[in-house]
């Protein structure tokens, strides 16, 4: 995982990561977290590019709120649900079918 660039002009789009614990440590510290998608059987987040900065702290082990970390982790499960949710729903529906 890492910093994703765009294809045309090579500039950092967003930071992106699977890592649950990772993530809820950016969420809890402020990062603004730009979406999220299924990958397999793991869900991706896609964090502002300033995230990527805030990465060598949580390795580093600078601490964090206890409740800002477990809220944000709460939060992510959550939205791990949501998405997994949605793309099972998106996959058994028929396109162009019709009902009578």
């Amino acid at each position: 995982m890492g910093a994703s660039r765009s294809a045309a002009t090579g500039a950092v789009k967003h930071y992106t990561t699977n890592d649950l614990e990772l993530d809820s440590y950016l969420k809890a510290s402020g990062h603004r977290l730009l979406g999220a998608d299924l990958r397999g059987k793991l869900v991706e987040f896609y964090f502002d590019v300033s995230a990527e900065e805030a990465v060598n702290a949580y390795f580093a082990g600078t601490p964090l709120s206890a409740r800002e970390l477990f809220e944000a982790h709460r939060s992510l499960r959550a939205l791990i649900q949501q998405v997994k949710q949605h793309k099972k729903r998106t996959r058994t529906h028929t396109y162009g079918s019709t009902s009578s």
